[in-house]
This record gives C-alpha cells, structure tokens and sequence, in this order.
C-alpha cells in the first residue's frame, strides 16, 4: 500500500469496509496528502494499492496506479482504453471522459456517496444534468464493476 498517511503499514479490512475506514486506521492523512483527489467512500478489495498523492503532485504520475485505483484490476483509463469505473473512479479519472467537466464529475461522485454505487450504466441518468444523450456519448467509455 502507497498512503500519504501517518503510517505506512499494511492493513487488515472487514470485506464492508471503505477507504475512509481504512484512512482512519492508518492514522488519519499527513498535512502533504491530497484528500480532494481521493474517492473516501470506495470500497476495498483484497490486494488493492491505494495511492494518495500528495498535494500538487499529478494524480497521473503513478501511471495506472492513480488515486484509488487497483493495481489488479484496470480503472484508469482514457477514451481510447480500457473503460472508466464510474463506481470507483476519483474527480481527475471522471473528468478524462467526453463532455465531462469538474462539476459534473463532482455531481457524479457526490451522487455516488449519497446512493451507493451506480447499478447500471442508465443509474447515471438519475444524476442531475445527466440525460439519455450524454449517456448514449459515455456508454462505450464507463463500466459499473
């Protein structure tokens, strides 16, 4: 695990558990962390890397393992690769999708934290200023697992 915390052990989690769980048993963030680039309520999975960056430092700079992203399984990605979680992906990763800027990426995540994840790709739908044509433009760049 790669954490900006005021530990850097590895951690023993309860399969219900989310980031910021995981976050306060590691002693909370350092003063360097950048919290905003962060999805505190994803959920874990077994042998995930988190990457906090820390303030200033490009959420890309890790390559595939920016923020919140596991280094099993692909969720960064940019239009031309592998989809884009929607479920897990943090505000930089929302907005590399087409016509998706920091305030819609925000509603996403907002929404997300407010409903739990997305059951389906047509959820988005039910997020504020998400209609069936911007949902028909993102179907082929997001998944939901």
């Amino acid at each position: 695990m790669k954490l900006t915390s005021n530990s850097g052990n590895v951690y023993q989690i309860s399969s219900d558990e989310r980031l910021v769980d995981l976050i306060r048993q590691a002693g909370g963030f350092t003063d360097q962390a950048d919290q905003k680039s962060i999805n505190l309520s994803a959920k874990l999975k077994d042998e995930e890397v988190i990457y906090v960056p820390k303030l200033g430092e490009s959420s890309s700079s890790e390559s595939t393992d920016s923020p919140i992203s596991s280094s099993v399984s692909n969720q960064v990605s940019t239009t031309s690769g592998p989809k884009i979680n929607i479920n897990k992906a943090d505000l930089t990763e929302l907005q590399k999708l087409t016509g998706i800027g920091q305030k819609k990426a925000q509603d996403i995540i907002d929404f997300r934290m407010k409903n739990g994840d997305f059951k389906s790709i047509e959820d988005l739908g039910k997020v504020s200023g998400f209609g069936d044509k911007t949902l028909e433009k993102l179907k082929d760049e997001i998944s939901i697992d």
